[in-house]
């Protein structure tokens, strides 16, 4: 098929808005992208240059995304004809809630798609785009990579903030990570056995409460746990309660966040310790309930670096980092001075892809004006 020429490809892709809309509604894509390629494919244009770029753009991102450190800012500029995409590998635990926000300036959308990185190749797991924050609970530790992408053709600034926080509330009322004593994995009896969960100290008496919206699976008094409650959510997470001086639900009751379960004691093998709660998270086995509970502090970097200089070609004249700190690794033993152009920055790196493709970070006084 004969490729439409560039101004014809323009014409195209703003006057098929009304189609693309159609399609999504009839077809029901699972992602906002997806419903962007469907559209693209009904009328005509996914077989035009640009538009093959910014499919295979979009396939190479995910097998070379930079490192960002969390929480992470970064400012941008997305130019329609060097930057198509733009892939972050995040090293993500079971429990961690992920918030992604995308703006991209104008009225054209930016798509993104958060992938799980599989021994057999990438597993979308969520998708969303600049409209709306992305937001996930994560269900498995692993790593995984978000994709941005905006529409063919868009260009402007973008911003990007990506963070992680605790995705349930704490199960004791008034009280915080700082009054966890003990861990999990911590070596009991000797070693004949570990910790399986995180036991939080409060005055007995007081309450513990549901940390998700879900059911209660059981009750029962005596063994090890003492009295004790399951709690069951409804992407199949079990959160168990142990300990308690009293239970103040019965099985198969409908809580949601906040309602009281029952009260802080030292029931069980507890009985010789300060009352505490033993909290502990169970999917198929016992999990880490830390990251669960755990908000990171502080708050990304301040933008410290030139903006003028995104979407620009500059000379880099030091190996890129796979993160932006002077202490992350260096892509590759050896190095050949670049041109490379600037995705954009975040604190005082900037956000380097070179002309093989090659994709990194690079303190602001390492780049120059580009040679000729």
């Amino acid at each position: 098929m004969r490729k439409a020429p560039f101004l014809v490809l323009i014409w195209l892709l703003t006057g098929c808005s009304a189609q693309i809309d159609e399609l999504r509604s009839s077809y029901a894509p699972r992602s906002a992208r997806e419903a962007y390629v469907l559209g693209l494919e009904e009328t005509g244009i996914s077989n035009s240059e640009m538009a093959s770029r910014w499919l295979r753009q979009g396939e190479e991102v995910l097998a070379s995304p930079v490192v960002p450190s969390l929480p992470y800012l970064e400012e941008g500029l997305l130019n329609p004809t060097q930057i198509m995409a733009v892939g972050y590998q995040l090293s993500l635990k079971k429990g961690q809630h992920l918030i992604v926000d995308a703006r991209l300036q104008g009225s054209s959308l930016l798509f993104l798609d958060l992938y799980d990185q599989t021994g057999s190749g990438f597993r979308r797991v969520v998708s969303a785009d600049s409209t709306f924050l992305l937001r996930y609970d994560i269900n498995k530790s692993s790593t995984y990579v978000l994709r941005l992408q905006p529409e063919i053709l868009a260009e402007g600034l973008f911003t990007l903030s990506i963070k992680v926080e605790a995705s349930i509330i704490f199960p004791v009322s008034g009280r915080g990570v700082t009054d966890i004593g003990s861990r999990f994995g911590v070596e009991r009896d000797g070693g004949r056995r570990r910790h399986h969960g995180v036991d939080i100290f409060a005055n007995r008496g007081t309450p513990v409460i549901a940390v998700r919206k879900g059911f209660i699976s059981s009750t029962r008094i005596g063994g090890l746990g003492g009295k004790t409650v399951w709690l069951r959510d409804q992407s199949g997470n079990n959160f168990y309660y142990a300990h308690l001086d009293s239970q103040m639900v019965r099985e198969g009751q409908r809580v949601v966040p906040g309602d009281t379960l029952g009260l802080v004691g030292n029931t069980g093998n507890a009985r010789t310790t300060p009352p505490h709660l033993h909290f502990g998270e169970y999917d198929r086995g016992p999990h880490d309930p830390w990251h669960f509970l755990y908000m990171p502090p502080g708050r990304p970097s301040d933008l410290n670096a030139d903006p003028t200089r995104f979407g620009t070609s500059v000379f880099v004249e030091q190996a890129l980092r796979l993160q932006p700190s002077e202490k992350a690794d260096m892509i590759g033993p050896d190095f050949t001075p670049l041109n490379g152009i600037v995705i954009g920055a975040t604190g005082s790196f900037y956000h380097i892809r070179l002309e093989d493709k090659t994709e990194g970070y690079i303190h602001k006084s390492f780049v120059a004006t580009a040679s000729p």
